[in-house]
């Protein structure tokens, strides 16, 4: 099964360790849109338009399309989804499965104009902070967040880099994403395959260089 994997950044990142913790050996390629990063402070109209473009790329050359990124997972409620036959998978949607009232969604400008609920918190600035790596701000951002319930989702797939951030610095909140359901929904597979664009290679093998356990 071919299944292509799309974020503006390196929030591809927990979804491939989720990949080979839970075997759902495929042949896999990573779309890594830094083109349009952040894309979760673009406009309306920007990112409806930017997903036809990703989701008929997708259309034509896969069997799956995984949306790892919230922001433009947000908006599939825009498209008729029935023209396209390509199985789409959406981590907004699996993560908006798990909101009640003790949950603060923390999202990006353009994840959180999608959703009417009460808690929810801006963290537009945080995927920037964390592909420069700009730890002293990303560390004084989360501190400073003021979340009034028990929970949190992490509504950003750059956010589950930095989850242990979050919970050190607020112990008494439980942080959560879903990635671990999305990916536990595809089907078993024999060999694994991972391709992508050069941007997303470049990316990894930096990471890879930095941690030998970024997969593990």
């Amino acid at each position: 099964m071919k299944v292509m994997i799309y974020d503006s950044g390196l929030g591809l990142i927990p979804f491939l360790k989720s990949i080979i913790k839970k075997q759902k050996f495929h042949d896999y390629y990573l779309y890594m849109d830094d083109d349009v990063f952040p894309l979760g402070n673009k406009d309306k109209d920007f990112i409806v338009s930017h997903l036809k473009f990703i989701l008929n790329y997708a259309n034509k050359n896969f069997d799956v399309i995984i949306l790892a990124c919230n922001t433009i997972s947000s908006f599939l409620s825009y498209l008729d989804l029935s023209k396209y036959k390509i199985k789409i998978y959406s981590i907004f949607e699996y993560n908006t499965k798990h909101i009640d009232d003790e949950t603060t969604f923390l999202g990006t400008k353009g994840t959180l104009s999608n959703l009417k609920i009460k808690n929810k918190i801006d963290c537009s600035i945080l995927p920037f902070l964390i592909e420069k790596n700009d730890m002293k701000n990303i560390v004084s951002f989360i501190n400073d967040l003021s979340i009034n319930t028990k929970k949190a989702i992490l509504g950003c797939t750059h956010f589950k880099l930095i989850d242990f951030i979050f919970k050190d610095l607020h112990k008494n909140i439980e942080f959560v994403s879903y990635e671990d359901e999305l990916i536990e929904n595809l089907s078993p597979g024999v060999s694994l395959s991972i391709k992508g664009n050069e941007k997303a290679k470049r990316y990894l093998k930096e990471y890879l260089k930095l941690s030998n356990k970024i997969l593990c």
